[in-house]
Formats: structure tokens, C-alpha cells, sequence
């Protein structure tokens, strides 16, 4: 009975728990009830990764630079905890989460003059929030999504605004084409053949720097672990524009790592700061900041 329960309530949150709905705190209480009783109920699902904890280990002064490198307490706080949490997977470590718009904390401001970038537009949740920030005033928009269902509901909402141009593509740091697993919210970039999945497509890649846009002064990246592509595909457009910064860093042990050191070895000034915004045991929704 307990087992048919979980089943159903897993169910439940992967269909009504998205990446368009993921700020509803009702349903970020949801999906954290569930989680809660399925570790009473199989608290083996909690066990650290051996592999994990190696990483760490052998990084452990990367990841204290790391903590030198962020520009307030809170930052040092919230990334030392989910560095900690990865390993541990203690409740006693896991970070507390910020109620802040993900993308959008406090200290990152915007201007009438924006030009934002949005890699992994998903079906346009962030634009959404950008707009509601500044509705009006704001030069344009550019739009990465390779996933075609998605695209496809992005273009019902944002395909009629002249300010928004929608690239059904993958942004990469390459030009090229490149195999993808179209899964919804959690649709990436792979290198494995699925035969028994018909959601493997090719998808075109893109760079921004050969989008040769213009004072690009915001961009934002969630896409399932190929962010640090794409940065080195942006490298000559964040040098000349020195943009805002919005990168999730969860999707790997690496990433924590790699993502941080890239950027501050490219532009030194940048004020770098973490906020974490899911709910306990996740280890998703950590995004690192990146500020002039």
C-alpha cells in the first residue's frame, strides 16, 4: 500500500512539478512532502556517492578558492553547505533556500536598455519574469531553445513581440549539429544513441558570439550541464560587454568547480555570488552570479 502511494504521488509531482511552475510554493511544498516520505520510507536513497566525495576531496582547495572568490557571506554560506550537502546528503547541511526569483536575485539590477540573453528558454517562464521586471522599457530579447515541443509553446507566447527573436536551436560553443534528448523541462545535449526511445534528435547549435549582437548586458543559462560550452562559446561577447551573469552550476560535482574558476579567470572583476533555490534533498537550482 505505502509503495502504490509513492508511486502515485511521484506521479504526481513529475506532472504537475515543472520548470514553468517551479517558483509555486504550494507545489515546491509538494514536492518536498514527497521527498521527505520517501526517504523515511527508503532511507538508502540518501547514501553519499563514493565517487562524490572523491571530488571533492581532491578539490578541496578549488573549492575553498572558490569560497574566497564570492563577494558576500551569504554566497560563502550557501555555496560551502551545498558543496557539503553533495557529500553528505545530511540535512544538517543543506543550504536554506532563498525566496528570491530564481535568475533574479536582489542584487542583480536591470536597466531600460537590456539586452538579455535566455539559453534554455524552455516555453518562456524567465522571459515572462524579465518582462514583468520591465514590460516596456527594454532593447530585446534573444531566445535559445532547441527542444521543438517547447519551442513550439515559446512561439505561442513571445513569437508576436518584435523585441523577442526565438532561435529553435541549442547554444553551444560550436556551430554545428549535435544529438538531443527531448524529455520536457529536463531536455539536453548527449552523445548516447537511445534505441528504444524515439526522443533522440539532431538539433543545430549556435554560438552567441556569432549572434555578433550588439551591448548584450544579461545572460542567463540553464541547460542541463552545458553551460560552460556555451560560456566559451560567448567568451568574445562577455569580454566586450562585461554582462550580468545568471549560470546554474548544479548540474555536475564539476560544474560547482569549473564554472566559477572559467569566469573569474576571464574577467577578474566580476563580483561573483550563489543562490541556492530549491527544497531539501534537492540538489538542483544552484545558480552562480556574476556582476560588475
Amino acid at each position: 500500500m505505502i509503495k502504490r502511494f509513492i508511486e502515485y504521488l511521484e506521479k504526481l509531482v513529475r506532472k504537475v512539478y515543472t520548470p514553468h511552475n517551479s517558483h509555486n510554493l504550494f507545489l515546491r511544498t509538494i514536492k518536498r512532502c514527497y521527498w521527505e516520505i520517501k526517504i523515511i520510507i527508503d532511507p538508502s536513497i540518501m547514501k553519499p556517492d563514493e565517487n562524490t566525495v572523491l571530488f571533492f576531496t581532491q578539490n578541496a582547495k578549488r573549492v575553498n578558492a572558490i569560497i574566497n572568490m564570492l563577494s558576500d557571506e551569504q554566497s560563502k554560506k550557501i555555496y560551502s553547505s551545498i558543496v557539503k550537502f553533495r557529500q553528505t546528503h545530511s540535512k544538517k547541511d543543506y543550504p536554506k533556500s532563498k525566496q528570491e526569483h530564481e535568475y533574479f536575485f536582489n542584487g542583480l539590477k536591470l536597466s531600460k536598455d537590456e539586452v538579455f540573453i535566455d539559453c534554455g528558454a524552455y516555453i518562456g517562464d524567465t522571459i515572462d519574469e524579465f518582462l514583468k521586471r520591465m514590460p516596456i522599457e527594454y532593447k530585446q530579447i534573444v531566445a535559445f531553445e532547441p527542444d521543438s515541443k517547447n519551442f513550439k509553446e515559446l512561439k505561442k507566447r513571445h513569437g508576436c513581440n518584435p523585441k523577442i527573436t526565438l532561435i529553435n536551436a541549442g547554444a553551444y560553443d560550436k556551430e554545428g549539429e549535435l544529438l538531443f534528448k527531448e524529455q520536457g523541462g529536463s531536455s539536453r545535449i548527449t552523445d548516447e544513441i537511445d534505441n528504444e526511445q524515439n526522443n533522440i534528435v539532431h538539433i543545430q547549435v549556435r554560438t552567441i558570439d556569432n549572434l555578433e549582437l550588439d551591448n548584450v548586458s544579461f545572460i542567463k543559462m540553464d541547460i542541463e550541464g552545458a553551460e560552460l560550452n556555451v560560456l566559451k562559446g560567448a567568451e568574445k561577447t562577455i569580454l566586450k560587454n562585461k554582462p550580468k551573469l545568471a549560470i546554474c552550476i548544479y548540474h555536475s560535482d564539476e560544474d560547482m568547480i569549473n564554472i566559477a574558476e572559467y569566469i573569474n579567470n576571464l574577467i577578474p572583476e566580476y563580483k561573483l555570488y550563489v543562490r541556492h533555490y530549491s527544497f531539501y534533498p534537492s540538489i538542483t537550482d544552484t545558480v552562480l552570479y556574476a556582476l560588475i
